[in-house]
């Protein structure tokens, strides 16, 4: 007698992904890991900053960040889809950690008004690029990329006797890059 699989087993689910093209199987394993960090700030938000377990999760989340377009780019499964997602989980994450972090950030009042201006930018960005490209996006420009492995190891140096220095310089390039990113979005 002849077994009818259960198509929402396992091995009905792993023969679909085996029967997917290679490109496909790509493109899925790049999404599913953007995903994830999305999936990761729950946990995030449920443990104490500045613990172990948060640095852990802290780190995994930041891994996934950087193999999602690593493997996009090197695989050739690149996709609108794909950037948005990225740009979604980017901004989750940074919400959550924004959130859990907070309270240990003691910064001078003028940082806390560049860091406004930087968000001022940013909302002004998404409109012009909703008003340019009828939809909101967020480019992946080389200062953007720099600026947000600037804030991912940035945050290690928090309680730091060097960390408003450090703070500084990342936000000056977080400016220059929402300068930028607004200057490529009108400019199209």
């Amino acid at each position: 007698m002849k077994r009818i699989p259960n198509r929402w087993s396992s091995e009905s689910r792993a023969e679909l992904v085996r029967a997917m093209p290679s490109r496909d199987r790509g493109r899925l394993t790049v999404n599913l890991l953007s995903a994830s960090r999305i999936a990761l700030c729950l946990p995030l938000l449920l443990v104490d900053a500045m613990t172990l377990p948060f640095g852990v999760l802290y780190l995994i989340a930041g891994l996934t960040d950087i193999l999602d377009g690593f493997l996009a780019r090197r695989w050739g499964v690149e996709s609108k889809f794909g950037a948005r997602l990225d740009s979604l989980a980017d901004f989750v994450f940074v919400l959550a950690v924004g959130y859990k972090l907070f309270p240990y950030l003691k910064l001078p009042t003028a940082l806390w008004m560049m860091i406004g201006l930087i968000a001022l930018l940013k909302i002004v960005n998404a409109i012009s690029s909703y008003v340019v490209r009828h939809r909101i996006e967020y480019l992946h420009t080389k200062a953007n990329k720099l600026t947000g492995f600037l804030l991912f190891i940035g945050v290690m140096t928090i309680g730091q006797s060097y960390f408003i220095p450090v703070a500084w310089m990342i936000s000056c390039i977080a400016l220059f890059a929402a300068l930028q990113e607004g200057h490529f979005i009108r400019s199209k």
